[in-house]
């Protein structure tokens, strides 16, 4: 009768985390330093190429998907008074994607550049302030509008 059982998985116990409390306590604090600066690399490198004229797609989505992060955190209180560029440098960054899709290049118009620049920097200060809880879900708000069909798909 032992021949016709099923072979059973050996049982392991997952392992516990030491860190789990400091790993909660983190998301409660500001990002350091160093941690901001990383996140900020990658939009800083496409905002300057999207300025400089040899922007492409994928330069256009990094910049857009910082300024959703930065339009959902304006909506709950970290720069509230800015929505406004916020807003505008949005609208110029669907001016850019119109354009790109006729013309095949990809870069902001004057007053858009003025704006997302403006809007980039805010963000720079709300990744400053804002706690990792908070900027984690403000990413899964920009997800979720994403999905809804609220914001850029190609933002994602």
């Amino acid at each position: 009768m032992a021949g016709n059982k099923k072979p059973r998985k050996a049982y392991r116990p997952r392992a516990i985390s030491r860190t789990i409390g400091i790993d909660v306590l983190e998301r409660r604090t500001p990002m350091d330093t160093s941690q901001s600066t990383d996140l900020g690399i990658a939009y800083h490198v496409a905002l300057d190429e999207m300025l400089k004229g040899r922007g492409n797609e994928e330069h256009w989505s990094t910049v857009v998907c910082a300024l959703n992060i930065a339009l959902v955190l304006t909506e709950r209180g970290y720069g509230e008074e800015v929505m406004p560029t916020v807003k505008r440098a949005l609208d110029g960054a669907v001016r850019a994607r119109d354009r790109a899709r006729k013309c095949g290049r990809w870069g902001f118009d004057g007053d858009a550049m003025s704006d997302v620049r403006r809007a980039v920097e805010l963000h720079d200060e709300q990744m400053r302030v804002a706690t990792k809880a908070v900027v984690l879900n403000a990413l899964a708000e920009v997800h979720r509008r994403i999905d809804a069909g609220h914001a850029f798909k190609e933002a994602a």
